[in-house]
């Protein structure tokens, strides 16, 4: 009754349309139906894509899941999450990925054995005091495989938004450590924006060393080149 009457008082609204919908969404159909998401349907590996392909030559990861490309609205939602904790969006943004997800293991039966969510180092975590792509991706994952840790940023490094490519993967050279022995696994990598795919080739590095079998590295947007 509590939560009937806070809902009638303040209505959630779309972050898009701003109609008011379900207070447990972030999005109506209609301006879900309408965002430019990749068609999985066609092809489920992004990296068998030939735009995408080109643009991310050297993946060390076996396949590439995305939602969309790194614009509008997601630019603005990721970074307000990101940097300012606007925390209504993660709705809208579970909904995409909830929404992909489904297409995605529609069109690719095979399920992962874990899926990792790329940790911050301890310094970042506690300066920021949250990991947005935890707190995305977190409640999108329960029907399909279970989260590790054990992938552990043991490096404190540079912020990736600053860097070059080159000054990327340098800057990445031994960032992360995995703790436990995966041999013969397939692991998801998850994190929020692959802007060269940099981090995700060194954490696909580190647990490719641990024995895992394939690394497929998942993310909510990538960036255009």
């Amino acid at each position: 009754m509590t939560n009937t009457i806070f809902d009638w008082l303040f209505p959630s609204s779309c972050v898009q349309c701003e109609n008011i919908i379900n207070p447990h969404l972030g999005l109506c159909d209609y301006c879900l139906a309408d965002l430019p998401l990749f068609d999985l349907s066609i092809h489920a590996n992004l990296l068998n894509r030939p735009d995408i392909a080109q643009m991310f030559p050297n993946c060390e990861f076996d396949k590439l899941f995305a939602c969309a490309f790194y614009q509008s609205p997601f630019e603005l939602w990721l970074k307000q999450l990101k940097f300012n904790n606007q925390i209504y969006y993660k709705k809208a943004l579970r909904q995409v990925i909830k929404r992909q997800l489904i297409h995605f293991f529609d069109h690719h039966p095979l399920l992962p054995d874990m899926f990792i969510i790329l940790p911050l180092h301890t310094s970042r975590f506690l300066n920021r005091g949250f990991n947005q792509v935890s707190q995305v991706w977190h409640p999108c994952l329960a029907n399909y495989a279970p989260l590790s840790n054990v992938l552990i940023r043991s490096k404190k490094t540079q912020a990736q938004s600053e860097l070059s490519k080159a000054k990327r993967i340098k800057n990445l050279k031994d960032a992360f450590i995995c703790t436990a022995d995966i041999s013969g696994k397939t692991v998801a990598v998850i994190d929020d924006v692959m802007t060269t795919g940099a981090t995700l080739n060194a954490a696909t590095n580190t647990l490719k060393q641990a024995g895992a079998k394939q690394v497929w590295a998942f993310t909510t947007c990538l960036t255009p080149i």
